[in-house]
């Protein structure tokens, strides 16, 4: 394993869609040779802060008018609900963790409004997993899901694990929440051929890491002076990804 007190920094690249074209100073080709050497790179500025608040305010309504899923249950079992958890650490797991996690396995069965402002996020991190991947996901029961993710001020942590590399071959993480605002401390880090990446000062709302699949990766704890945490409150870290659901059982610690 790679010493923790090495940090080579990520590559920051300022890009964006705009009308279903990249706007970017990178060839692609030589974003996706770094991401497949091991470097993490961040893609910067993608989405508006307007726009992921607004996205992450209806997040949270929803949350709020819907009954949670109980916590030791498996959501696996029921691939067409869109559902919500609360994570608190006390149900062991494969992977250990404390977040609030939100599954929207069926888009279009949400309110309309808040179902085009999900996908006007996700389909812009569907086209960037194909185009650097060079796969062909689509959102869908048999392709990707989309999971939102609240690490909670107090210690909210994801232990590091790592994925398949096949067939995803890569992981996208999109920010959420504003640095130094929501976040003042805790972080996606990551054990690479550089040695080990802590993006905290890096990367931002409406930022997307981007990184080779089978990095081992984790969430450092989410301001944990501000124990205990209260689940009512939706300030810490919050990141929204893309995963396969036959690959995502298949990670480890």
């Amino acid at each position: 394993m790679q010493s923790r007190s090495s940090n080579s920094g990520p590559l920051l690249i300022p890009f964006s869609i705009k009308n279903n074209k990249v706007v970017s100073e990178y060839a692609i080709e030589k974003i996706r040779q770094n991401i497949l050497s091991g470097k993490i790179v961040i893609l910067k500025n993608v989405f508006s802060e307007e726009q992921i608040i607004d996205v992450r305010e209806k997040i949270i309504s929803w949350g709020n008018e819907t009954a949670v899923f109980p916590h030791g249950e498996s959501p696996s079992k029921y691939p067409k609900l869109n559902y919500h958890r609360i994570d608190d650490g006390s149900v062991p797991s494969v992977c250990p963790h404390i977040f609030h996690q939100y599954g929207f396995n069926l888009i279009d069965e949400l309110d309309k409004e808040f179902a085009d402002s999900l996908l006007a996020v996700v389909n812009d991190m569907v086209s960037i997993q194909n185009l650097m991947a060079e796969t062909s996901f689509d959102i869908s029961l048999n392709g990707l899901r989309l999971k939102v993710l609240q690490y909670p001020e107090g210690g909210g942590f994801l232990q590091k694990h790592s994925h398949p590399m096949e067939p995803q071959k890569i992981g996208l993480i999109l920010s959420l929440s504003k640095k130094e605002v929501d976040v003042r401390k805790g972080a996606t880090a990551f054990e690479t051929p550089e040695g080990f990446v802590d993006t905290f000062n890096y990367h931002d709302i409406g930022d997307i890491i981007i990184f080779r699949y089978d990095l081992p990766h984790e969430v450092t704890k989410v301001n944990p002076g501000k124990m205990p945490i209260d689940w009512s409150l939706h300030t810490g870290k919050w990141s929204l990804v893309l995963e396969l659901r036959e690959t995502h059982r298949l990670s480890h610690k």
